[in-house]
């Protein structure tokens, strides 16, 4: 072969086999990758289902390096976050996993519940409609419970007395949705209402603080002192001392006394 003609086929050939060869070794890597990356998303999964906040953080983290195009890693991150009340770090887990993937109904519907953290009524509303609009999504009555809470934040009574009713009519052993509508007709004054929904769930979920506050606060409207007090003192034995509902629930008994 021409000396010439050998240089050139060889200048033609020889950048085409490294490029073969880099893609090679991109791609094994690429794999390595998703391999360890799915191990620490395994990790930090399991620490989440424990309740082990921090290593799960660290592990998750560490599967959104190396594996940044799953959904899945984005969702679980963005739910630790939402679990350190770190709602703004949450949002942008969950807007990337819907992002990733659209029919991603868990996303949708925690992604409205963290606009419910932001006070974001709206948006809250419009993500939560997005997930009962996925085909298949299996928990709709976690969307309308967001939906129709989201309505109450915005002024509008009925629209959310209605969507938590539609809730409860999809599945009906649901507490908070449950004490979310007496909280309705706590604050319109229909107390008979919300006594009864009140009374069963303190029945039932005797260490539900938030259902046992509400139902101190329709006795205590009743003038019914004696059962008042009974139950906030209930809820500051049940509750961190420094929360808001044992701040409450102090407020009542210094009124009481």
């Amino acid at each position: 072969m021409n000396p010439y003609k050998r240089t050139l086929a060889l200048s033609l050939i020889i950048p085409t086999l490294l490029s073969i060869l880099g893609c090679a070794g991109t791609s094994q890597k690429r794999e390595e990758n998703i391999r360890e990356g799915q191990i620490h998303m395994q990790m930090g999964s399991n620490y989440l289902n424990k309740g082990n906040i921090e290593l799960a953080l660290f592990e998750l983290t560490k599967a959104s390096r190396l594996i940044p195009e799953d959904p899945d890693v984005h969702f679980a991150l963005g739910t630790v976050h939402l679990l350190r009340e770190e709602a703004e770090l949450a949002m942008e887990e969950f807007l990337r996993t819907v992002s990733l993937n659209r029919e991603h109904a868990d996303a949708y519907n925690n992604l409205g519940y963290t606009y419910l953290k932001l006070g974001r009524w709206d948006e809250a509303i419009e993500a939560s409609q997005k997930a009962l609009g996925v085909v298949n999504y299996d928990t709709p009555e976690r969307a309308m419970t967001i939906i129709g809470w989201a309505y109450y934040k915005k002024g509008e009574s009925g629209r959310a007395l209605e969507m938590l009713k539609r809730a409860l009519n999809v599945k009906d052993n649901q507490p908070d949705t449950e004490n979310r509508i007496a909280t309705i007709y706590l604050e319109e004054g229909r107390l008979d209402k919300a006594k009864i929904i009140l009374q069963d769930l303190a029945k039932r979920y005797p260490r539900f603080s938030s259902a046992r506050l509400n139902l101190g606060i329709v006795y205590y409207k009743e003038r019914d002192f004696v059962a008042a007090r009974r139950e906030f003192k209930a809820v500051v034995d049940l509750v961190d001392r420094q929360s808001e509902e044992a701040r409450l629930a102090r407020g009542y008994l210094d009124l009481i006394e």
